[in-house]
C-alpha cells in the first residue's frame, strides 16, 4: 500500500506510535527471489506536483512512523526528494542502512525505447543516490516521443510499444544487479499474457491505474490471473483517487462502506484499505494528512467477518480511471479497449448490410433480456464490460426493463472513452405488444428513446405479430389481454417512426414466412431484419431460406437453448452431437453452436 503527498504536524499520539513497539508491515516475497516487498508503503505521485521539500520532510517522517516501502516513478519528480530523505533517514538514524528499504521506480514512456532503458534507470539510480532498486517497472504498455516527461502525454507523441525488446533490455538491468526484480504496471491480463510468452524473467510485479482495485473495482480475473502467474498484485486507487485528474468520489461516497465503517467503528478508509489488503495484494493510496500515515497502519490486527465481505462482494462495479491520456485516433491505440487488449488493432466484429441502408449490423451481439429481470446496476455493469471488449451491437427491448440501464452504459462507455461515439454502436429495441396500435407506436419508441439516452435506434422492431391490451408490459400476457393486431396500420406507423429518422431500420421478431409474406405485401419499407430462435434443435431452414431470398436478415436468439426462462430447456447444451464436435474441436459447446 503506497501513501502519499501528506502534510506533517507534531502531535503526541504519533510519536506514540514511534517507539519501540512500532507495528512491523507484513512483508510478500516476490517470485524474482529479491527482496521481499513490504505490503504496506509510502507512494509519491502527488498531481500537481508537491515542493520537493514538502516531499522530503513528508518521507522522512514517514520512515520514523515504521514505513519501509517507497514508491516513485520518472514522471512522479519525486525521485530526487526520495533520494534526500533516504539520506536525511540515515543521519538521523531512523534506518541503520539503505537495505531496511524496498524502493521502487519505473520506466516512464518516454524510456520505453529498448536503448533508452538502461540510461534510464541509471538517472533514476542518481537522482535517488542508490546503487540499486529493489524493483523497476515498465509504467505503461506504451511508448511516447523521446525526451518528453509528460502526463498526459501529447496525442501526436503517442508510439507502438515494442514490448520484447524493451523487456529484453529490463531483463538486462536486471542481470547487471542494477534492480533485483523487474515487473509492469498498467498491464492487463493479455498484456501480461503477451509479455510472458516472451520473457525470460517473467514480471514480479502488475502495479498502477490499470491495476486500479477497490470495492467498486474489484478486477477478480486479474487478480486471478497474476496469483496464478506468480505475479505480485500492487493494486492502484483503493479510495478511488479523487483529486487527481482521473479519479472520482464513488468509493468513499458508497453507503455499504459506509454502514461497515460505522459498524466495525473504523474510517471508510480503513475498511476499503482492509479489504484491499485481505485480497492478498498491495496497496497504493493517496492521503494528505500525518493522522492518515497512522491510520493506514491499522488495519493488521482485524479482519473483515465473511457477512462483511459478501456485502462487499455485491457491490455494483465502477472503473474510476479510464485510461484516455493513451488512446487518440491517430495512435496506436484508438480506444481504451485497445489499450487493454494483447494487441494495439482489436479484432473488428464482422459485419453485414441490411436491405433499409442503415448502418452494417455486427453479426455478434448482446442480448439484455434476463428473466427474471437482473438488477439495473449489474446490467449497466455488465454491458460496460462488454463495450470493452469489443462489443458494438447490443438488443433491448421495452419488455425487457434492460433500455435504461444500456443507455446509462452506454454513457459511462463514452466518459470511459471505450467508444468515442454512440455511432461506433448498433442498438436494437422492440415495440411490445401492448404497444402494437397505430396510434401508440410513435410514443412506445420516443420513450424508448428517453430510455436509452439517444436520439436514435439502428433497428426498431415489432416484437411479435399480436397486440394485447395497452398499458400492460407482461409476459406471458394475460389471455384476456390477447387483441387482433392491425398489422397494416402498425407497419405503417413503423415506417413513420424511420422517416422521422428515430430508427435508422425496421424489422420484426418471432415472424413466421406466412406473416412475413402478408407483410412484405402490403410494406413500402420491407422489413431489414427478423430477428427468430434459430439453434441446432431448432434449424428453421425454411424461414431463413424464404428470408435469404426476401434480403431479410436472420437474427438469432436462443442460440443455446434459453434455459433458464419460462419458456426454455436444456435440449442444446445437453446434446451429445455437440458434445463430441465440442471436444474434437477443443472448444465450448456454445461456442460450436455460436459458430454453427
Amino acid at each position: 500500500m503506497l501513501i502519499f503527498g501528506f502534510h506533517i504536524k507534531t502531535s503526541s499520539h504519533l510519536h506514540h506510535c514511534h517507539s519501540s513497539t512500532m507495528v512491523r508491515i507484513p512483508e510478500v516475497k516476490l517470485s524474482s527471489g529479491g527482496k521481499p516487498m513490504p505490503r504496506i508503503g509510502v507512494g509519491t505521485a502527488v498531481f500537481p506536483f508537491a515542493s520537493s521539500e514538502a516531499m522530503r520532510a513528508t518521507i522522512l517522517r514517514s520512515i520514523e512512523l515504521g514505513y519501509r516501502h517507497f514508491d516513485t516513478a520518472a514522471i512522479y519528480q519525486s525521485e530526487e526528494p526520495l533520494g534526500a530523505a533516504i539520506a536525511d533517514a540515515l543521519r538521523a538514524g531512523a534506518i541503520r542502512s539503505r537495505d531496511e528499504l524496498f524502493i521502487t521506480s519505473k520506466l516512464w514512456c518516454s524510456d520505453a525505447h529498448p536503448h533508452l532503458v538502461l540510461p534510464a534507470l541509471q538517472k533514476t539510480l542518481r537522482n535517488l543516490q542508490l546503487e540499486y532498486l529493489d524493483l523497476y517497472l515498465v509504467h505503461w504498455p506504451v511508448s511516447t516521443r523521446p525526451g518528453k516527461y509528460e502526463l498526459p502525454p501529447a496525442k501526436e507523441d503517442l508510439l507502438p510499444i515494442d514490448m520484447s525488446a524493451v523487456w529484453r533490455a529490463m531483463e538486462e538491468c536486471h542481470a547487471l544487479g542494477l534492480t533485483r526484480s523487474i515487473g509492469v504496471s498498467n498491464f492487463s491480463s493479455k498484456k501480461l499474457e503477451t509479455l510472458l510468452s516472451i520473457a525470460k524473467i517473467p514480471p514480479a510485479v502488475n502495479q498502477g491505474n490499470k491495476v486500479e482495485v477497490n470495492p467498486l473495482w474489484q478486477q477478480q480475473k486479474l487478480r486471478e490471473f497474476c496469483v496464478a502467474k506468480g505475479i505480485q498484485v500492487c493494486a492502484y486507487s483503493p479510495l478511488g483517487a479523487k483529486g487527481t485528474h482521473w479519479g472520482q468520489n464513488w468509493v468513499m461516497d458508497c453507503g455499504v462502506l459506509e454502514d461497515i465503517a460505522a459498524a466495525k467503528g473504523k474510517t471508510l478508509a480503513q475498511i476499503c484499505l482492509r479489504w484491499v489488503y485481505e485480497q492478498g495484494d498491495c496497496v497504493l493510496v493517496k492521503s494528505f494528512n500525518e493522522e492518515r500515515m497512522v491510520e493506514n497502519l491499522d488495519i493488521l490486527d482485524w479482519e473483515l467477518s465473511e457477512e462483511e465481505k459478501h456485502e462487499i462482494g455485491q457491490i455494483p462495479q465502477r472503473k474510476g480511471f479510464p485510461g484516455l491520456d493513451f488512446v487518440s485516433d491517430d495512435a496506436p491505440y484508438k480506444s481504451t479497449a485497445e489499450l487493454s487488449s494483447s494487441s494495439s488493432s482489436m479484432a473488428r466484429m464482422p459485419e453485414v448490410r441490411l436491405s433499409s441502408g442503415g448502418k452494417p449490423m455486427p453479426r455478434i451481439g448482446m442480448g439484455t433480456a434476463v428473466f427474471p429481470f437482473a438488477s439495473s446496476e449489474a446490467m449497466r455493469a455488465a454491458i460496460l464490460r462488454s463495450i470493452e471488449l469489443g462489443y458494438r451491437h447490443f438488443d433491448t427491448a421495452a419488455l425487457y426493463q434492460s433500455e435504461e440501464p444500456l443507455g446509462a452504459a452506454i454513457a459511462d462507455a463514452l466518459r470511459a472513452g471505450a467508444i468515442r461515439s454512440r455511432d461506433e454502436l448498433f442498438i436494437t429495441s422492440k415495440l411490445w405488444c401492448s404497444d402494437a396500435h397505430p396510434h401508440l407506436v410513435l410514443p412506445a419508441l420516443q420513450k424508448t428513446l428517453r430510455n436509452l439516452q439517444l436520439e436514435y435506434l439502428d433497428l426498431y422492431l415489432v416484437h411479435w405479430p399480436v397486440s394485447t391490451r395497452p398499458g400492460k408490459y407482461v409476459l406471458p400476457p394475460a389471455k384476456e389481454d390477447l387483441l387482433p393486431i392491425d398489422m397494416s396500420a402498425v407497419w405503417r406507423a413503423m415506417e413513420e417512426c424511420h422517416a422521422l429518422g428515430l430508427t435508422r431500420s425496421i424489422g420484426v421478431s418471432n415472424f413466421s414466412s406466412k406473416k412475413l409474406e402478408t407483410l412484405l405485401s402490403i410494406a413500402k419499407i420491407p422489413p431489414a431484419v427478423n430477428q427468430v430462435e434459430v439453434n441446432p434443435l431448432w434449424q428453421q431452414q425454411k424461414l431463413r431460406e424464404f428470408c435469404v431470398a426476401k434480403g431479410i436478415q436472420v437474427c438469432a436468439y436462443s442460440p443455446l437453448g434459453a434455459k433458464g426462462t419460462h419458456w426454455g430447456q436444456n435440449w442444446v447444451m445437453d446434446c451429445g452431437v455437440l458434445k463430441d464436435i465440442a471436444a474434437a474441436k477443443g472448444k465450448t459447446l456454445a461456442q460450436v453452436r455460436t459458430a454453427r
